[in-house]
């Protein structure tokens, strides 16, 4: 019965592409028909849909006139102020465990205040500066003084001034500042941490203060949106693909309400993510594909305009590949960072999805929607062959396919059929 509410066009399509068979369809409860349920939340989320690229926007202190979202955003990450067009949603910055972005409680604030409540590294006189920032202070969340501190100095001010979600940035899934412990008030160290980022203990307190600061703004009437971005395919010392680290993501996301990820499939750097670090973050991303979602791909380039046309096709077309009516896209080059960005790619709308993502051979991924398809080619390394169906087909830079084409290796193609 329900493949009658498919156009005629779109099962041509769907049967050329041999994507409805028991073999190539993917094996998720909600297909085939269909998407996400309607969320069922006591806190506003953002007016999300099933169609097209909806964006957020990342920071807005680039962005003098917020009327440019209309139709195209729907959650504003860290804004400047709660009002904000009609059907965008926005949110009020803090970090989780700092005390930005209020300024005004500077380290020797605390060192003369609260010392009791500094954390340091294991040589017991560096504090536990995250990404070596001497401005905010890190401070202890297991301490219930400090929580008290905590939400009445930066999340209350922001619910009184209109703020219906609380953005929470900088999330460490593992202790990789270094965190080891603090002074008492009678001056005597107490140790909480061992050396080991993932340090059962650090989790513990991570997962508990988590829920604290979810519990703490629903009670409110607010969401919260946590910045948890994925490790797995960052190429330094904080990358980490153990089981263990994901198991640890995955629980934090669930606390969440809205989940900004900024690794994307670019992790800002010149190569885009590919191999075994694509299937961990797409697989991650379909595990969580029915909550509200922000996720950032950081192009490699000072402004979005001097990346190539390709690589912006490849973010779409893997947005298109594993996004469901939740799902919300960023994309910005470092030095238009916090601006309105016109993407044309990003304006790309194939209606609504026929299929979950399949695999189609080794390397190969595609998903039919009722106006064209989205193919993904993750592989650093192997090009593969796509039979599309009869007629001509175009890309979001008016290329044109048809026949058995050859998809190169670290692509992806946005299809419309002409």
């Amino acid at each position: 019965m329900r493949l009658r509410r498919m156009s005629s066009a779109a099962l041509v399509v769907a049967v050329g592409l041999g994507l409805l068979t028991p073999t190539a369809q993917a094996s998720e409860p909600s297909w085939p028909g269909g998407g996400c349920p309607a969320p069922q939340a006591d806190v506003p989320l953002p007016v999300t849909r099933d169609h097209g690229v909806l964006q957020a926007q990342v920071f807005d202190r680039q962005v003098p006139d917020p009327s440019v979202y209309a139709g195209r955003v729907g959650f504003v990450w860290a804004a400047l102020q709660s009002a904000q067009p009609s059907g965008v949603l926005a949110s009020s910055y803090v970090t989780a465990f700092r005390n930005a972005p209020a300024r005004e409680y500077t380290p020797e604030w605390f060192k003369t205040n609260h010392p009791d409540w500094i954390e340091y590294t294991p040589d017991r006189t560096t504090p536990a500066w995250e990404f070596n920032n001497q401005v905010y202070t890190p401070i202890d969340i297991s301490n219930p003084a400090v929580r008290q501190w905590y939400t009445s100095t930066l999340i209350d001010p922001a619910i009184a001034a209109g703020f219906k979600v609380i953005a929470v940035d900088n999330i460490g899934v593992r202790n990789d500042f270094k965190v080891s412990g603090h002074y008492d008030a009678n001056g005597q160290w107490v140790q909480q941490f061992g050396t080991d980022p993932k340090d059962p203990a650090w989790v513990a307190d991570v997962l508990d203060w988590l829920r604290y600061l979810r519990d703490y703004a629903h009670a409110r009437g607010v969401a919260v949106a946590f910045n948890l971005t994925f490790n797995g395919s960052l190429h330094d010392e904080f990358q980490d693909k153990s089981p263990e680290y994901i198991a640890d993501l995955d629980q934090m996301i669930d606390i969440s309400d809205i989940w900004l990820n900024e690794q994307g499939f670019t992790v800002h750097r010149v190569e885009n993510v590919t191999d075994d670090e694509w299937q961990l973050m797409f697989d991650l991303l379909r595990r969580h594909r029915c909550k509200p979602s922000v996720v950032m791909n950081k192009l490699p380039t000072a402004y979005w305009n001097e990346a190539t046309p390709e690589q912006r096709q490849w973010v779409v077309a893997n947005y298109l590949l594993y996004r469901e009516a939740p799902a919300m896209l960023e994309s910005t080059g470092s030095k238009d960072y916090a601006a309105f960005n016109e993407i044309p790619e990003m304006s790309a709308d194939l209606g609504t999805a026929i299929t979950p993502p399949v695999r189609r051979g080794p390397v190969l991924w595609t998903r039919l929607y009722r106006e064209g398809m989205t193919v993904v080619n993750p592989s650093s390394t192997q090009p593969a062959n796509l039979s599309l169906p009869p007629g001509t087909w175009t890309d979001l830079h008016g290329i044109h396919y048809s026949g058995h084409i050859t998809v190169s290796a670290n692509t992806g193609l946005v299809l419309k059929k002409s």
